[in-house]
């Protein structure tokens, strides 16, 4: 009988939890060691001259990297709560969608800078935290993300739930491309 066929029938949920923290833990040092190699192989000038370029660089990278090793564990995250509690990987799946258009739009709302928008400096300050380590970290995290909603596509049966999956999919879409439109297809400036 192979591990898979195993993964179902012999091994207990509370078993199939631990495996799936062991593999988020091990994508989490993958991640780390793709950074550290990425810091290996940047010269010392441009890792001085732009530290902020840098930081921002390995940020993406871990997290491209943390989520490409994470999706074995992610699989059998879906599938278990698949299994387990359907509705409310459902609602999570479409409430973390949800988030991707908001953050896209926060974003793009941000991305001029300082202009007439009369915010209170507190709220202003707290919006850009929210970009810094909220929206921008979600943006990354969409490809991944579209990703696991399309494993959660293929695994589920239901008509309705199919529906509310692709266009939770469709809501990571349309951003993506509308950026690799901009940046891929629109004339230099």
């Amino acid at each position: 009988m192979s591990f898979l066929a195993a993964w179902g029938k012999r091994v207990s949920v509370g078993k199939k939890l631990v495996l799936i923290a062991v593999g988020y833990a091990l994508s989490v040092a993958g991640g780390i060691a793709a950074v550290a190699v990425n810091e290996l192989l940047i010269p010392d000038d441009i890792r001085e001259t732009s530290g902020g370029m840098v930081a921002f660089g390995d940020m993406v990278l871990f997290v491209l990297a943390a989520g490409f090793f994470s999706l074995a564990p992610t699989w059998f995250a879906v599938k278990l709560a698949i299994e387990k509690a359907p509705r409310v990987l459902l609602a999570a799946q479409l409430l973390v969608g949800a988030i991707g258009p908001v953050s896209w739009l926060a974003v793009r709302w941000m991305a001029p800078g300082p202009s007439t928008r009369s915010l209170p400096e507190a709220l202003s300050g707290a919006l850009g935290l929210l970009i810094a380590f909220g929206a921008i970290p979600r943006i990354v995290l969409g490809p991944v993300l579209i990703t696991i909603e399309g494993v959660a596509f293929f695994l589920v049966r239901e008509p309705l739930t199919r529906a509310l999956l692709a266009a939770t999919m469709l809501m990571d879409l349309v951003p993506l491309s509308m950026y690799a439109w901009h940046m891929f297809g629109a004339p230099p400036r």
